[in-house]
C-alpha cells in the first residue's frame, strides 16, 4: 500500500508543481504563516550486498515558514534531527576505525535539515486542508558519537571533525515528497526522503530512505 502511494505521488506531484507555478502568478493575495512541529523519524540504510538493512530511529523538532497564494504554497523548514543506527558484525574500515572489527556498532548523530518544498491544496475548507508537496532537502551533520562492542567490551568515542570527514559525509542531499493535513491551527505531516548519495563513506552502502511523521501548530 505504501509503495503504491509513493508511486501515485511521484506521478501526481510533477503535474501539480507545473499547475502551482502558473497559479502562484495569478492567485489571490499572498499569505505568510509560520509554525513549529515535533515528530519521529525512521531511516533505512540499504546495503548493496545481500539486501541487508540498517534501521535508524530518532526524534526531531523545528520551525517553518509558509508563503501561500490561493491553493499554492512554498515552505521552508529548519529541522533539528536526532537519530541512531545499529550495525552488527562489521569492520570500521576508515582511517577512524583503523580496520577494527566489531560485534555491534551504534551511531548517534544530530543533523540540521533544511527542506524547501512546493505544495498544493487538494482540499481547502475553512477548518480543514489537505496538502501534497515535493521538494529538496539538505542535511548538515552537527554531532556524532559512536558506541561499539568488541570481544564483549564496550567502547565509546566522540568523533572529531577529521574523524567525521573520514567516516561520514558532512552534508546530505535528498528528494522529499509528502502529504499533510491542517485542522484549524494544528497540522500533521507524513514525509519521505530519498537520499542522492551515500550517507557513510563505506563502499557497501547506498542512499538513505527517511520516513518522518510530525505534528505541530501553525500561526
Amino acid at each position: 500500500m505504501i509503495k503504491r502511494l509513493f508511486i501515485l505521488l511521484l506521478f501526481l506531484l510533477p503535474c501539480i508543481s507545473r499547475a502551482e507555478i502558473k497559479m502562484f502568478k495569478t492567485g489571490g493575495r499572498i499569505h505568510f504563516q509560520y509554525g513549529v512541529n515535533v515528530g519521529y523519524n525512521l531511516n533505512y540504510f540499504i546495503y548493496k550486498n545481500d539486501n541487508q538493512k540498517d534501521v535508524a530511529s530518532g526524534y526531531q523538532g523545528g520551525l517553518f515558514l509558509r508563503v501561500s497564494r490561493s491553493r499554492v504554497y512554498v515552505q521552508m523548514d529548519f529541522d533539528y534531527k536526532h537519530s541512531k543506527v545499529f550495525i552488527k558484525n562489521g569492520t570500521l574500515s576508515t582511517k577512524f576505525g583503523n580496520n577494527i572489527p566489531f560485534d555491534k556498532l551504534t551511531f548517534k548523530y544530530n543533523t540540521l535539515g533544511i527542506p524547501v518544498v512546493l505544495g498544493g491544496l487538494v482540499v481547502k475548507k475553512p477548518l480543514y486542508k489537505m496538502r501534497l508537496y515535493t521538494g529538496l532537502e539538505v542535511d548538515l551533520v552537527t554531532k556524532i558519537k559512536t558506541f561499539y562492542t568488541q570481544n564483549n567490551l564496550d567502547y565509546t568515542r566522540s568523533l572529531r571533525k577529521k574523524d567525521k570527514r573520514d567516516l561520514i559525509r558532512p552534508a546530505q542531499f535528498s528528494y522529499q515528497m509528502g502529504m499533510g493535513m491542517d485542522v484549524a491551527m494544528f497540522i500533521v505531516d507524513f514525509r519521505y526522503n530519498l537520499g542522492f548519495r551515500n550517507f557513510y563513506k563505506e563502499q557497501y552502502r547506498t542512499q538513505t530512505h527517511l520516513f518522518q511523521t510530525t505534528v505541530g501548530v501553525i500561526f
